[in-house]
C-alpha cells in the first residue's frame, strides 16, 4: 500500500458525513455564510481605515472652500434650470 493510498484511506475514515449528506450540506452552507460575513466585515474595516486616512490627507492638501464655491455654483445652475425649465407632466 503506497503512501497515497494510506492517505486516501485515512481521509475516508475521517469523513463522518459519508452517509449523512444533509450534515455535509449544512456544514458547507454555514461555512459559506461565515466566509461571507468575514469578507464583508474585513472589507468594511479595511475600507473604513483607508477612507479615514484619505480624508485626513485630503483635508491637508485641498482647500475645501474652493470646492464649496464650485458646488454652490452647480447648485445655483441647477436651481435656475429648474425654475426656467418647461413643466413636464
Amino acid at each position: 500500500m503506497t503512501e497515497e493510498d494510506r492517505l486516501l484511506a485515512a481521509l475516508e475514515q475521517v469523513r463522518r458525513d459519508k452517509h449523512q449528506p444533509w450534515r455535509y450540506i449544512s456544514f458547507t452552507f454555514l461555512n459559506g455564510i461565515a466566509q461571507g460575513v468575514g469578507f464583508a466585515l474585513g472589507t468594511t474595516i479595511v475600507l473604513g481605515i483607508v477612507i479615514y486616512f484619505l480624508t485626513i490627507i485630503l483635508a491637508k492638501l485641498v482647500n475645501f472652500p474652493v470646492l464649496g464655491y464650485y458646488f454652490g455654483e452647480i447648485s445655483r445652475i441647477i436651481d435656475a434650470y429648474i425654475q426656467h425649465a418647461p413643466k413636464v407632466r
